[in-house]
Order: C-alpha cells, then structure tokens, then sequence
C-alpha cells in the first residue's frame, strides 16, 4: 500500500512539473512574440516650443504618473506568485530608441525589439496625432540618463497562468481593442474635445468612454459629466472636488495630479464633446 501511494504522490509531483513547464514555455512564447507593427514617421524637434508643448501633452495625459515626475520610474509590485514589475526608469532606456520606435511604444505599445510592451496603456494614445507625439518625445529626450536602470518585469507562475488564459494581455492586444470600440463622433465642431477625451480618460474610462473596470473598481460613462455646467467641470478637473462638495477617489487624484494645469480651452472643448456625445448618441 505504502509503494502505491508513493507512486501516485510521485505522478502527481510528474504532472505537477510538466503542467508549470507547460504554462511557462506557453506564456514565455506570448512574451517573446514579435510584433507586426509598422514604425510611424515621427521626427522630435528640440525646438524650445517642442519641448514646451511636449510638457503640457504628457502631463495632461499621465507620463509621469506612472514613470514618476523625474522619470526614473518606481516598483509597483514585488511578489512571488505574480512577479515583479516596475515601471521603466525613461531616461536610461531613450538612447535605445530611435523616434519612431518611442512614438511607436507610446502609440502601438511595441518594444524597439518588436516584443510587446506589458502594463502600457497605449490603447488610450493610439490615437494621439503625430505632431503631440514628436512634442512628447521632444520632451522626453529633454531629460538626461539619470538614477540606475530599473528591473525588468519578471512574470511570476500566477501571472504566467494568467497570460496563457488571456485574462492578462499586452500593451498591444488592448490597441487593437480599442480600435474596435471608438468614441462616438459627435461632428466636426466637436472633434478637438473628442480627441482630447479619448486620449486623456479612455485609460480608465474605456476607449469608448463608455466606462470600464479599473483595478476592482468601476470608472464610469462620461455620460456623467453632462450633468456638470462648465465651471463645475472645471472645479472638479483641477481639483477633484465633485459638485456635491465630495471627492471621487483616484479621479480626484487625478485631476489634481494631471489636469491641474490643463488649459482653460481644452477643458471646454472636453466639456462640450461630452455634453454633445450625451445628447447625440444613440441610447441601447
């Protein structure tokens, strides 16, 4: 009896392996795939301007919310089971990255070596136009190699899982979501504030800006903000204080973090596409 049990505990160790080998060299597979991705034809000025504006676009849109603002990067998680992640230290990896390959990690979410970027939310830029681009990347080549190179992602089992079952995807998988759900046109006199939304919320809000779930949470429909006249619209984006006097959460720290600064005319034309995309969209 005892030789028995020790065999069938010795299968299940065997299973036990092959199955964790499996799921490592099935998720290691995913990791390693290179990419189809044409480069875009983006050149950065290092025109005082460029750089200026370049600022404005990336601070609105959150660069250095997740590369912190001196874009060194920071740890995000260190666990066993899941892994390690930290977010890219930029200045140590711009040398490495022609124009076009940074324009095209911002847009496509694709590596200069034509892997796929992990964590990246670049389903919300995928729409960002050439010229905000080269002014981000003006600006990023702004800052000099600073601090050490941060760690790269190392997946742990429970995250491999997760990739092999396609509940974890990259940075390109949710582009070419996205593309398939674009934010309702509401004309040409609306078309600044649309772009403006849907690359700035659609990280959270969904490309479509019609809500999605964000870290356990839920981010709403925009539709909400047709019930905000203008100066409360702006309050609540640079502040983060709701008409009812309250915060909402990270989108209070959001607004203080990112849109503090946000020019007075973006916000209207933000407001105005929200309000009309409210109005005109069809309903079910």
């Amino acid at each position: 009896m005892l030789k028995w049990i020790g065999r069938i505990a010795l299968g299940i160790v065997a299973l036990a392996v092959v199955a964790v080998a499996g799921v490592y060299a099935a998720s290691e597979a995913i990791i390693r795939r290179k990419v189809d991705s044409p480069l875009p034809v983006i050149s950065a000025s290092t025109d005082p301007q460029a750089l200026a504006r370049g600022a404005y676009q990336a601070r609105i849109r959150g660069c250095d919310g997740c590369h912190t603002r001196t874009l060194q990067g920071e740890n995000w998680l260190d666990d066993a089971a899941q892994g390690r992640i930290w977010t890219t230290n930029l200045t140590q990896v711009l040398g490495r990255y022609s124009d076009a390959q940074l324009a095209r990690a911002v847009r496509s979410g694709v590596r200069s070596d034509g892997t796929a970027l992990w964590l990246m939310p670049s389903e919300t830029w995928t729409d960002l136009s050439d010229q905000d681009t080269a002014d981000i990347v003006a600006w990023l080549r702004s800052h000099p190699a600073t601090g050490q190179a941060t760690p790269p992602i190392r997946f742990g089992p429970l995250m491999r899982l997760a990739i092999v079952l396609g509940r974890v995807e990259p940075a390109t998988a949710h582009v070419a979501a996205a593309k398939t759900k674009p934010a309702f046109d509401a004309g040409t006199e609306f078309a600044h504030g649309r772009y403006l939304a849907v690359t700035t919320c659609a990280e959270c809000h969904g490309s479509d800006l019609g809500g999605a779930e964000v870290n356990g949470s839920v981010a709403p429909d925009l539709i909400v903000a047709s019930g905000y006249d203008a100066a409360q619209f702006d309050r609540f984006m640079r502040t983060g204080i709701a008409p009812d006097g309250r915060e909402r959460g990270f989108m209070s720290e959001m607004a203080r973090e990112h849109f503090a600064t946000i020019t007075k005319q973006d916000l209207d034309d933000i407001h105005a596409y929200l309000n009309a995309r409210a109005e005109r969209m069809p309903q079910g």
